[in-house]
């Protein structure tokens, strides 16, 4: 098989095998000459980009026969057209080949490689249009060839190849290239002629000049080695620095040794949040210096320059490899990367038994100072095989997610197709989209529409192409005066922001019968480009050699439009299916921190995309919130709003706990075991100014949270402690005590902290028990379940029950209402003696086991309180519980939310320009889109953007629902650089919200449809079954798949319409 075929059938030379299909009739001939044929498979629908074109060696030795050096004398030259060129084969348009004058006559003939490709292109040139005129970017930069090169553009004029290299950008699967522009102006066939033509010209070059790649071309000059060791140095420092600035020591100057880092780093480990947000430090730092060595090394300390460097030409051309691969052969490997994260460390707090505990040196987290060229150390390459392993599990594990990923959305979509009407419709024929992707326009179709100045420098040819001034184009202008005016007056309404003014034309006119009937931003960018003339390609009086006059233009353009509308018939549901699912297999399965937020997690890949189209959750794993500050708030006053609006627990304003259990005189048990409290706090002065709370906020929190909570869990771990020693206790009595007091003495405690602590331990079982009753009554017919699938099953478990919202207001904010947002000048600051004496009384009124309670009413730095028992309890470790009802006692919270994190000056899109503009902005973890709205002062509740969909339909409706959903889908591919049409996610996203609701592509979102076989063919094949059998359903055989159970043709694509003939009849 030829190369460029392979992308079209998505084949490679790994032992892929291939069927050959015989048409049987003539219907299926003609679908495989004019469909199946790859000249007609050029562009993928995905994104409406070319999937064919050269590659690897053709490209690198495209880039020498392009270049100003080489040059040819007659006998090559035409041995080279006539290689290529064969008169006798068909390949060329006349009988003969036509040459080109040479460039060179004196001393002797020569001919230019740019001159070959000249020859080629006049000699497949159809004789109805007009050579080419093309003007595009070359892939390799024109500083590559030399100061003030012009071999960065490629320019053809009149079909003359005049400056430019043809690398991958030109004849490779690029859009706007050399072989694209040919598939635009000369068509398919003529394309695909070009492309073996060039196959066979640079085959025959590589016969005669040969490409190989030496050591000499991946050497470093010594001036190259010597900046490359003295950058690697600082890789010594660089962990010591960094560990020593995240546990806050930096300014002590420790050493690798120290004995309180290396405490504070053990910590660190232990908290996997802490280790995440010293992991993305160190990866910032290691990431800064590895860029760094290559900005210094490549391509400028290199032994031999590019383009006698064929390493260089190979990645710089787009042949093969990228930059990264020179940079591990030549410079250095960098940072070992885990799911997002360093090498991570054993128990004995090393990544391998070779390093010391808890070492700061950048190279025991996986950086690799080595590269491949010199070799690389036993350690370094166990991290590099390990990161190798990572790439190979998840491409094993995500291809049976995305397989099952796209078989959801096709099954789900398989019926969709565009009517006679350009409406997009289910096969039962309710209606999905009154446009197909809001514009009509197919996605093969569209790329040069908007290219004017491409499309009016080859005139001659497009109109070649459209069969312009065929019969059939008399009609299309009928209704040209009432479009106009009809346009022009939507337009003005639109620029002018009116939400009240007309509806758009392709409303009432449909743009596959009528030109003109096209969308308000083709007609307006088309006026614009006519009116100002920028290429002076339009006739005028300051341009008098252009093509053509503006009133004799602008009707090619627009019937340019209507030859671009989707067919009718098309499969669009099918095409979108296909164009979200193939692209997802190039996606990763994890969830990485967002960028410079380790507190910020994001669900990316394969797992957010099943999140929104399979099971359309309403709790997702990741939810967040991005909120834009009002452009007069100084950075100060964000950062504090993004701490007000934060959760805070008690503990990150404790710097520590203790604890003493003593037996003595007791105010309520004669002997008690009293447990004395003493919490101190950090000094106020920093934690109201970190935290933007007040004295006042702690001790509230103190007094109505955490004693209760105190007071509970101690009662809870009391009662079970009771439990447990029941046993042993009944069995053998403490010494000088009955059994009957223990108990009598620990029942009231018992009954009260059971009854608490079984709460939660009930819904759990509750719970579990249902999942796997669920799990038992409906079997799934693919792999064991996933997080997904569960989610899947308790979403339908609670199909049908009411959705309880939490709508929490801004008075929902905890103790610390932080909506104020002048809290700290009206709070009081500190609390007199008798007001904490009538603290003391509430709290031990509130809660009877505490005896005693104090607070530093000066200077709201320590709490004391002392709790107390019978001297009989069970013996329970006091401090745990404190901890944990520090962290449970939350001095401030907006439900849902938890870290906030300020970002000042981010890029973000203005919503009612289009432009992207600095902004300063608050991620949230977690979303509360009602509480926002209380903060109209600090934010414009209405730029709030969320990634939580259903969130987003609960508060702003269906269309917002819709529009979340593409927007999601796009940050999921954009995020992996992935190209995919909107169209298709616009189809996706009015197909799932058809309804007015959120409906996900799996069996349950699957139960509204019409069609028994379709159900049934999906999952649960006899659960469906037996339900139609019992309703009596039946099925009209319009779906695709009910279709093909019955053998028949799907009434998609070519199946959409007959073909009706006028039979032959014999004269009598």
């Amino acid at each position: 098989m030829h190369y460029a075929n392979c992308n079209t059938y998505n084949a490679d030379f790994d032992g892929d095998e291939m069927n050959m299909h015989f048409p049987q009739n003539e219907i299926a001939r003609a679908e495989a000459l004019q469909i199946a044929d790859t000249d007609h498979q050029y562009l993928v629908a995905t994104s409406g980009k070319p999937l064919r074109g050269l590659i690897q060696d053709h490209i690198s030795v495209s880039v020498w026969m392009c270049n100003r050096d080489t040059f040819f004398d007659k006998a090559t030259y035409q041995q080279l057209i006539y290689n290529c060129l064969r008169p006798e084969n068909g390949h060329i348009v006349g009988d003969r080949i036509e040459t080109v004058p040479p460039a060179f006559i004196k001393p002797r003939l020569l001919w230019s490689g740019k001159q070959v490709i000249t020859t080629i292109l006049k000699n497949i040139t159809p004789v109805d249009c007009a050579p080419l005129a093309l003007t595009s970017k070359s892939q390799i930069p024109s500083e590559r060839w030399g100061s003030n090169s012009e071999e960065g553009v490629v320019h053809f004029v009149g079909g003359e190849f005049i400056t430019g290299i043809l690398d991958k950008s030109q004849i490779g699967p690029s859009g706007g290239g050399l072989v694209h522009s040919i598939h635009e102006v000369y068509g398919p066939t003529v394309a695909g002629k070009l492309l073996s033509i060039l196959g066979r010209l640079l085959t025959k070059f590589l016969h005669i000049r040969g490409f190989t790649c030496g050591m000499d071309d991946l050497r470093l000059t010594p001036q190259g080695e010597q900046i490359r060791k003295e950058k690697i140095k600082e890789a010594q420092n660089i962990g010591l620095d960094v560990a020593a600035r995240y546990v806050t020591m930096a300014d002590q100057n420790p050493s690798n040794t120290d004995p309180e880092l290396l405490r504070r780093l053990q910590d660190v480990t232990h908290d996997d949040s802490k280790q995440a947000g010293l992991d993305m430090m160190m990866n910032k730092r290691s990431g800064e210096l590895s860029s760094s060595i290559t900005l210094a090394c490549l391509p400028s300390g290199l032994v031999k320059q590019f383009p006698r460097n064929q390493m260089q030409n190979m990645t710089v051309s787009g042949a093969k490899g990228s930059a990264v691969n020179a940079n591990l052969i030549s410079c250095n490997l960098g940072q070992q990367v885990l799911e997002g994260r360093r090498v991570p460390i054993m128990v004995s707090g090393k990544s391998l038994p070779c390093f010391k505990p808890y070492e700061t040196h950048v190279r025991a987290g996986g950086y690799i100072a080595n590269r491949f060229l010199t070799g690389i150390r036993p350690q370094e390459y166990y991290f590099h095989a390990m990161a190798g392993r990572e790439g190979l599990i998840d491409t094993a594990v995500k291809t049976s997610r995305s397989g099952y990923l796209q078989r959801c959305l096709i099954k789900g979509m398989e019926g969709l197709k565009v009517e006679y009407d350009t409406s997009v419709r289910d096969s039962d024929g309710s209606m999905i989209q009154f446009i197909y992707g809001e514009d009509g326009l197919d996605v093969t179709k569209q790329k040069h529409l908007t290219d004017f100045k491409f499309l009016l420098q080859n005139l001659v040819s497009e109109l070649s192409q459209l069969n312009y001034g065929e019969p059939r184009y008399d009609g299309i202008f009928d209704k040209k005066e009432n479009i106009l005016k009809r346009m022009k007056r939507a337009i003005r309404h639109a620029k002018a922001g009116d939400h009240n003014g007309p509806d758009p034309v392709l409303s009432e006119f449909n743009p596959g019968r009528y030109a003109y009937a096209t969308s308000e931003k083709f007609f307006e960018s088309l006026t614009n480009y006519l009116k100002l003339n920028p290429d002076g390609v339009v006739k005028d009086k300051q341009h008098p050699n252009g093509v053509g006059i503006r009133k004799a233009l602008e009707p090619v353009l627009v019937a340019k439009y209507l030859r671009s509308v989707v067919e009718p018939g098309e499969a669009v549901g099918i095409v979108a299916g296909q164009s979200v699912g193939e692209p997802s297999t190039q996606m990763t399965l994890n969830t990485f921190h967002l960028a410079g937020h380790s507190a910020k997690n994001v669900t990316l890949g394969i797992p957010r995309l099943r999140e929104i189209v399979m099971t359309a959750s309403n709790k997702i794993s990741t939810p967040s919130m991005t909120l834009r500050l009002n452009p007069e708030l100084s950075h100060s006053d964000g950062e504090k709003f993004a701490k007000a609006i934060s959760i805070l627990p008690l503990s990150e304003v404790t710097k520590e706990a203790t604890v003493k259990e003593r037996i003595g005189k007791g105010n309520t048990f004669p002997q008690a075991k009293i447990y004395d409290i003493h919490i101190q706090l950090f000094p106020s002065k920093d934690y109201m100014e970190h935290h933007a709370i007040s004295i006042f906020d702690v001790l509230n929190t103190f007094e109505m949270k955490f004693t209760p909570k105190l007071q509970t869990l101690t009662r809870k771990a009391l009662g079970k402690r009771k439990e447990s020693n029941k046993t042993a206790t009944a069995a053998m009595p403490e010494i000088g005590q009955s059994i009957g007091v223990i108990e009598e003495g620990t029942a009231a405690i018992d009954r009260e902290s059971m009854h608490q602590a079984g709460e939660e331990d009930d819904d759990d079982e509750d719970a579990t028990n249902e999942k796997q009753k669920h799990n038992r009554t409906e079997a799934v017919s693919y792999a064991e379940n996933d997080e997904d699938d569960d989610r899947v099953q308790r979403q339908a478990q609670k199909e049908g029950e009411t959705i309880e919202e939490e709508e929490e207001g801004a008075g929902a904010l905890g103790t610390h209402d932080s909506s104020d947002g002048e809290e700290d000048e009206t709070a009081p600051t500190k609390i007199s003696s008798a007001s904490i004496k009538e603290h003391e009384a509430d709290v031990m009124k509130r809660c009877s086991d505490i005896s005693r309670f104090n607070f530093d009413e000066e200077n709201g730095e320590w709490c004391d309180m002392a709790l107390e028992y019978d001297a009989d309890v069970p013996k329970i470790l006091m401090l745990s519980i404190v901890e944990k009802a520090l962290q449970e006692s939350l001095i401030q919270q907006i439900p849902g939310l938890s870290a906030c994190n300020f970002e000042p000056d981010v890029k973000v899109k203005d919503v009612e320009s289009g432009k992207f503009i600095m902004s300063s902005v608050v991620h949230t973890t977690g979303v509360n889109l009602k509480a926002m709205q209380a903060f109209p002062h600090i934010i414009n509740p209405n730029t709030i953007s969320t990634n939580d969909i259903a969130a987003v339909l609960a508060h702003y409706g269906v269309e917002a629902c819709r529009a979340a959903i593409i927007q999601e889908l796009l940050a999921v591919f954009g995020g992996h650089s992935i190209s995919v049409d909107p169209r298709h996610l616009n189809l996706i996203a009015d197909f799932m919200t058809r309804g007015g609701g959120f409906t996900p592509f799996n069996r349950n979102g699957m139960k509204g449809n019409v069609s028994p076989f379709m159900k049934m063919s999906f999952e649960t094949t006899v659960g469906f079954l037996v339900e139609a059998v019992c309703d009596g359903d039946w099925d009209d055989l319009s779906n695709p798949s009910s279709r093909i159970v019955m053998g028949k043709m799907s009434k998609v694509g070519t199946g959409a319409f007959d073909v009706f003939t006028r039979v032959p009849t014999s004269k009598a």
